[in-house]
């Protein structure tokens, strides 16, 4: 390609544009040309020339080119022209033109002679403005042309190269391969199971949590550690997202450890939060439901459907089958009307009993509570935080008020549903519900449920909150997918109960309590005694009746 030059620029310069070629072959790479007080630069010969080819993007005003995140993509190279004098605030309007597009890479000519304390300046200004990829040389220099690049990490550290030598420069590399211990600026929100301190064995404080390993596991990636920024902020006043927020927006903190619902509907509000992490929905935490009571158990047994199926039955041996045989001249039809009836009573006898005894070993539940209205006929009330209540929507909030126990206490909440109080239905999100269930997992038989069928909020994104021109949000993505197609992130949620077992924080206890089992007793046999007293009362008004007729009729013949 540069064999086409049809002038005689200087050789190094010729090397120069050889070096940044590489980056420049995609036929998909949009060049920006940032020159806002339209200077006469050594590239525009080259944008004339050589590089017709590509898709251009010429800005020589000077303003903010507008709008270049959403109308093109990352492959992007800029090319740019500073003057010796403005370029603190050219570097400011191009960061702004560069927005959300930090990675790209960045070729700065400056308009002055060689100086090794204004290369400083002006390369210590695109890190502060977090554009890594940048290479910078001079426009007037002397014998050697000299490009000037820096490393970020652990510091801030310039280098100048020569263009020409025995091993050409290493330009653009990945600085985030590796941050040489560089601390990254955590700030958790201290609310298990997303992060918590403990003190540990030796009496030194540590953070615990799957948002805390997330992010620990990230930071080894990078070859770097972490500085904890502990929160300032009074607990249960507002959301820890809203005070993290702020720190991430004006730089104070890299990330903010929160499990952040993506709900806001400004766009502007996207940039705040890395790529989402996980999916989290706001649901109900039900008791388990109970079985019945050993009184209810037979009315299964003996249904109204058996009662009428039994009579029947009985019709069917004791008056039909008698005709039929006196009508079919069968002989011994009293012995096969008495065989009969032994063998219909041992077939009923034998199947009540098998099916009672399937009841009481596994007795059925009661039924089922599948929405809202299940939950009002049930009578069982979901306890429930009064400042979430009021997010939720005015006429489901109309409907189903009564269906709720509210209150201002948080320990309230949290002390019920920890020790598995069954006398509630709590609000929970899938999150915490995965420390419940890691927790169940130690109990002779599980206590609550996780109903998907009473969500207030259903499969959010959740993502950590993050600086907009954060220099670790393309990372943190691929991170992040490598992660999660690992299986990592839903293991390290469900091994945050045991962190917060070693923690002392929570107990392997089981709270299921033991099912006792005792004998039936008189009560338990209430049915039968109302049916055996059902049967001997009408026996003994038909007994009654047929005394009545006979000594009627003794009485009306002895007049």
């Amino acid at each position: 390609m540069l064999s086409n030059i049809s002038f005689s620029p200087a050789p190094e310069l010729v090397d120069l544009y050889g070096l940044v070629l590489q980056f420049l072959v995609p036929a998909e790479t949009t060049l920006f040309y940032f020159n806002p007080t339209k200077s006469n630069c050594s590239w525009e010969i080259l944008q004339r020339t050589n590089l017709t080819q590509q898709p251009q993007i010429v800005w020589l005003r000077e303003e903010m080119y507008p709008g270049l995140y959403n109308r093109h993509s990352s492959q992007i190279f800029a090319m740019v022209c500073l003057s010796e004098r403005l370029y603190e605030w050219q570097i400011r309007l191009l960061a702004k033109s560069l927005t959300r597009f930090r990675f790209v890479r960045i070729l700065i000519e400056i308009q002055d002679k060689e100086s090794y304390f204004l290369a400083s300046q002006v390369l210590s200004l695109c890190q502060h403005y977090s554009m890594l990829n940048v290479v910078m040389y001079f426009q007037r220099w002397t014998r050697h042309l000299n490009i000037y690049t820096y490393t970020a990490f652990p510091y801030f550290n310039l280098a100048k190269q020569r263009l020409s030598g025995a091993s050409p420069p290493r330009v653009f590399t990945n600085q985030l391969a590796d941050l040489r211990g560089y601390q990254l600026r955590v700030q958790p929100d201290l609310s298990p199971p997303n992060s918590f301190s403990y003190r540990d064995k030796h009496g030194e404080t540590r953070i615990g949590g799957f948002m805390w390993k997330i992010i620990e596991n990230f930071s080894e990636t990078l070859g770097a550690g972490i500085q904890i920024l502990y929160p300032t902020w009074r607990k249960a006043q507002v959301s820890s997202s809203e005070y993290m927020l702020e720190f991430t927006r004006n730089g104070s903190s890299d990330f903010g450890l929160t499990t952040n619902m993506i709900i806001f509907k400004p766009e502007e509000r996207y940039q705040d939060y890395s790529y989402p992490m996980f999916y989290s929905s706001w649901c109900t935490m039900l008791p388990l439901e109970k079985p019945l009571s050993v009184h209810t158990l037979f009315g299964h047994v003996l249904t109204s459907g058996t009662v009428v199926l039994l009579h029947l039955i009985a019709i069917l041996c004791f008056l039909v089958v008698p005709q039929l045989i006196k009508l079919l001249h069968i002989r011994f039809r009293g012995k096969l009307i008495r065989l009969a009836l032994r063998i219909f009573s041992l077939v009923m006898l034998s199947a009540s009993s098998a099916q009672l005894l399937s009841l009481l070993i596994f007795p059925p539940v009661h039924s089922r509570i599948k929405s809202f209205d299940d939950l009002l006929l049930s009578g069982l009330k979901i306890f429930g935080m009064r400042n979430e209540f009021y997010f939720l929507d005015g006429s489901f909030r109309a409907k189903y008020a009564s269906a709720f126990y509210l209150t201002d206490n948080p320990n309230a909440l949290y002390d019920n549903r920890n020790y598995f109080n069954t006398s509630w239905a709590y609000t929970i999100t899938s999150v915490k519900w995965r420390v419940i269930e890691a927790q169940q997992r130690h109990f002779a038989h599980p206590v609550f449920r996780f109903s998907e069928d009473l969500c207030f909020n259903w499969s959010s994104p959740c993502a950590l909150l993050i600086a907009p021109e954060s220099i670790y949000r393309e990372s943190l993505h691929h991170f992040t997918l490598r992660a999660d197609e690992a299986g990592l992130i839903n293991l390290w949620m469900t091994q945050s109960f045991y962190d917060m077992v070693r923690a002392g924080r929570m107990t392997i206890k089981d709270y299921s309590g033991t099912t006792v089992m005792r004998a039936l007793r008189t009560k338990d046999l209430r049915i039968c005694w109302t049916i055996f007293a059902a049967g001997l009362g009408t026996s003994s008004v038909v007994f009654t009746i047929e005394l009545l007729l006979f000594y009627t009729n003794v009485f009306l013949n002895s007049l």
